[in-house]
């Protein structure tokens, strides 16, 4: 299972979905109102040996295209 982060249009919150891969492009719906939210591109870190790399920006939340 992946998680999604959305932003709902009409609650103007973010709002995270536990799906799988395969189902990336169905819509979510709000939590609270059922509106359908937008995706949103979510920021990530990896680890590499015995150090965790982390973006030097700060997090970058734009919807997706």
């Amino acid at each position: 299972m992946a998680t999604y982060e959305y932003w709902c249009p009409r609650c103007l919150k973010e709002f995270e979905v536990k799906k799988p891969i395969a189902d990336f492009d169905k819509p979510a719906f709000c939590p609270e109102c059922n509106t359908e939210g937008e995706r949103l591109i979510s920021n990530f870190a990896s680890k590499t040996g015995s150090t965790l790399q982390v973006p030097s920006k700060a997090p970058f939340r734009a919807k997706s295209s």
